[in-house]
């Protein structure tokens, strides 16, 4: 009988392997057809364009086709348009045209339904509006959430708090940003990965071992973890938090001198799907700085470039905690005028009859926002990236690649003779290569530290010395943040910002 019973239990098995094998199958097959489908009028579509542009000299056939492949795009849904966000800001390796087209993408997603918003208010919070809450208009739409202005009604609290007095009302309220994920968000997310899990787990299983070197399966499982967080509303807001506390140390004074603005989430009004968070006033995305060439819209790029890269370089060296969704629809500028500090000179000789207008000033400042993808390095991966910008500062290659293989989890290179040499010889060509461009000013436009960072995991593969994905996280930051900042400003002096927070003095 027991015999009985174990073929049994193997049979089924045998017949759950088979389906799950069927299940990956279809699931491999029809997403495949479904994007072959999607993207199978611009067979006929591109060709148009074509025509109407080099014969009839008209963008009709060209705006036409790439209205069509934006629609594709963002109806294959959320994983497929944060590819496209990416390239959207790699000007340096996609043509202009290209980049300005797929742009879009970084806030125009579809939009869901009133309706959803509210049922999905009503879940998490009740009678929300007899709570206070008052949703306005719908200020954003992105791949993964709708974002809606509204007003939440509070009692008093602290001077110089964001809080305003309703007239009609009587009542004081704050203006809030209400960000709902769209419906079927998370099964889109789950699907896509479904769908990338097999296709890694397939390339694993063949017989090359430069591929097997890739460990893809473990690569996309870490992207899957940064993916799903975004489906998770309370993650971002405890991401928010933490870089408050990271940049402004629970200090309302740092908080107001500060030129890196973070949202802050209220208390009380986070759920899964739901967020909300202080509205920033007065901030335009920053991607509308990059079309002003003029000389004064220069100067206004590169006083941006600076706050922009010293807060990417604070998160990476200072705080190890990485904001890795910074595409340039997430940053903002916001534009205000403060108050100047008074000078000796001021407070003895002009008197208060003297113009309040040359008493103030303009301030930018960055604002960063959807943090729901963030990651930290581990100690030895963070250990290794400041070898490695050291190195680069003191062309000293050969020592940080001695020193990431000592520290790497996982390595075949000391088993093989000679590899060691060589893996730390190759560090040391890459690190000589940006040094020596020193002599002409390691500017954002000569240096590309994200293809630096690039080639460096390239040679780990290539000598199977393993590093964490959470790594390929920053350098996919990286190569998007450096790509904005050569935007704004690509005579940036790169290593004037970059040494001080190397050596462990860097300030925002």
């Amino acid at each position: 009988m027991e015999t009985h019973k174990t073929i049994f239990e193997r049979l089924l098995e045998w017949l759950r392997l088979c389906w799950r094998r069927i299940g990956r199958v279809w699931l491999v097959t029809a997403r495949s057809t479904e994007v072959v489908l999607r993207l199978s009028p611009l067979i006929i579509l591109s060709p148009f364009a074509l025509v109407s542009s080099h014969i009839f000299q008209s963008t009709l056939g060209s705006d036409l086709a790439w209205n069509y492949t934006i629609k594709a795009i963002q109806s294959m849904g959320p994983v497929a348009i944060k590819f496209c966000q990416w390239a959207a800001t790699r000007r340096d390796i996609f043509p202009p045209f290209l980049c300005d087209r797929l742009s879009v993408l970084h806030d125009r997603g579809y939009p869901h339904s009133d309706d959803w918003t509210d049922q999905v208010l009503t879940e998490a919070f009740g009678d929300y509006r007899s709570k206070g809450l008052i949703l306005d208009d719908v200020i954003g739409c992105g791949s993964a959430a709708q974002v809606y202005r509204g007003k939440l009604t509070t009692k008093p609290i602290k001077k110089g708090s964001p809080h305003k007095n309703d007239s009609c009302q009587g009542n004081l309220y704050r203006e809030v940003a209400v960000k709902v994920l769209h419906p079927r968000f998370q099964s889109s997310v789950d699907r896509d990965l479904f769908f990338i899990e097999i296709m890694a787990d397939f390339l694993d299983s063949l017989p090359i071992e430069r591929i097997k070197m890739l460990n893809l399966p473990r690569v996309v499982e870490e992207f899957s973890v940064v993916l799903r967080d975004q489906a998770d509303l309370t993650i971002e807001a405890k991401n928010l938090r933490r870089f408050r506390f990271n940049f402004y140390q629970d200090s309302e004074k740092r908080e107001i001198e500060s030129s890196i603005v973070f949202p802050q989430p209220v208390e009380g009004w986070t759920s899964s799907q739901v967020m909300v968070e202080d509205y920033v006033n007065d901030a335009v995305p920053i991607a509308s700085f990059l079309k002003d060439s003029s000389p004064e819209g220069m100067e206004i790029r590169k006083e941006l470039a600076g706050p922009l890269l010293r807060a990417f370089l604070k998160m990476v060296f200072t705080d190890n905690y990485i904001h890795c969704d910074l595409h340039p629809g997430n940053v903002l500028v916001k534009t205000a005028l403060v108050s100047k500090s008074p000078s000796l000179w001021n407070s003895l000789f002009r008197g208060d009859d003297s113009n309040e207008l040359e008493d103030e000033q303009i301030k930018r400042s960055i604002v960063f926002l959807d943090a729901g993808i963030s990651t930290s390095l581990s100690p030895n991966d963070q250990k290794n990236l400041v070898d490695l910008f050291r190195a680069v500062i003191f062309n000293d290659g050969n020592r940080a690649g001695r020193l990431m293989i000592e520290r790497a989890k996982h390595e075949r290179c000391s088993e093989m003779e000679g590899c060691v040499d060589a893996f730390a010889d190759g560090i040391q060509d890459i690190v000589s290569e940006f040094h020596d461009r020193r002599k002409e000013g390691l500017t954002l436009g000569a240096v590309r530290i994200g293809v630096l960072l690039s080639r460096v995991l390239d040679l780990c593969r290539v000598y199977g010395v393993e590093i964490d994905p959470a790594m390929a996280n920053v350098v996919i930051s990286t190569l998007v943040l450096e790509g904005l900042g050569r935007s704004l400003s690509p005579d940036l002096d790169l290593l004037t910002f970059a040494k001080p927070f190397v050596l462990g003095r860097g300030k925002v």
